[in-house]
């Protein structure tokens, strides 16, 4: 509850509370972000480094670059909150956490604990010195879960201006881990929405439509170059292209055969979904989708990017 309402407070004016929003955040922030990075490092310590704090290794650029981050967020955080900017420093909290849920993913300890135990050791040293500092970060906003991953991690709150820069110390041993932010069913929810009476507005609606930042990273959308591009015979509404990305040649197949000429297309930059599922249109392969906006009069308008970006430039 503390977490819905500081993520949702307002500087400047009025807000409203919804038990949809609260459901929301509970589920998709605080256990699908944080208290996923949490589980996972927990449970991949204990069963390959004996539950204890691994030896960090040679790093990396992109171990050196976690580390960096780690280091900055207290920063960064304390400004923001010093400034009474309450909903912007738990976001900026919230996003340490997203950081390490991807760093763990682009660092694949899954594989390196087979073929580099040392790389692997590193990784999820890192990881768990970024929970230390999430642990103190979330303190004055989570106190009860802060002290229970205080109490997994078998260590102390450090004062704020140490925070990011004093880590755990390699051979710590380290509780298990434990679901401190269990999902809330929708059952929970209709229970409290019922004892209000009525349904709590239209905008309970739209929250259940809302999706997680993490839902959306999930979607690849990144720049591409039109190479070629043809109308697909008995097909009044299917356009063939060949679009360059940063991994090559693709085949995408459009519905804007009527709203453009092939040749209009070619040499532009547009946008495609580059993680989509392969699909056949008129027995012709699509292996993405070319991003377009629907005009008032009916057109469609494919989304143009500057010819300065480079191809396969991740949208986000």
């Amino acid at each position: 509850m503390r977490y819905t309402l500081a993520a949702n407070l307002p500087e400047n004016k009025d807000t409203d509370f919804y038990w949809k929003e609260f459901q929301l955040r509970n589920n998709s922030e605080l256990a699908d972000i944080l208290g996923n990075f949490i589980n996972r490092t927990f449970t991949f310590i204990h069963k390959h480094f004996d539950g204890k704090v691994p030896t960090k290794g040679k790093l990396d650029k992109i171990d050196e670059e976690m580390i960096k981050e780690i280091g900055g967020y207290p920063g960064r955080v304390s400004k923001l909150f010093e400034r009474y900017r309450i909903k912007d420093g738990v976001n900026e909290i919230m996003n340490l956490a997203r950081d390490g849920n991807k760093y763990f993913n682009d660092s694949e300890p899954w594989l390196t604990v087979k073929s580099n135990k040392e790389k692997c050791a590193t990784t999820l040293n890192i990881c768990l010195q970024a929970i230390y500092t999430l642990a103190e970060l979330f303190y004055p906003v989570l106190p009860f879960s802060a002290e229970r991953l205080f109490g997994m991690l078998k260590s102390k709150p450090v004062k704020w201006s140490e925070s990011g820069k004093t880590f755990l110390a390699e051979g710590h041993l380290i509780n298990k881990p434990e679901i401190i932010f269990p999902k809330i069913e929708d059952e929970v929810i209709e229970e409290q929405i019922s004892k209000l009476g009525k349904p709590e507005t239209e905008s309970d609606k739209k929250m259940e439509e809302l999706i997680s930042y993490d839902q959306f990273m999930g979607t690849k959308l990144k720049v591409a170059e039109v190479i070629s591009a043809e109308k697909i015979e008995k097909s009044k509404k299917l356009m063939k292209l060949k679009v360059q990305l940063d991994d090559g040649e693709r085949q995408v197949i459009a519905g804007i055969a009527e709203h453009y000429n092939p040749e209009d297309l070619v040499g532009k930059k547009v946008v495609v979904v580059a993680n989509l599922q392969p699909a056949k249109l008129m027995g012709e392969e699509s292996q993405g989708m070319i991003l377009a906006v629907e005009k008032e009069q009916g057109g469609l308008q494919v989304l143009v990017v500057d010819n300065s970006v480079k191809n396969g430039t991740r949208v986000k």
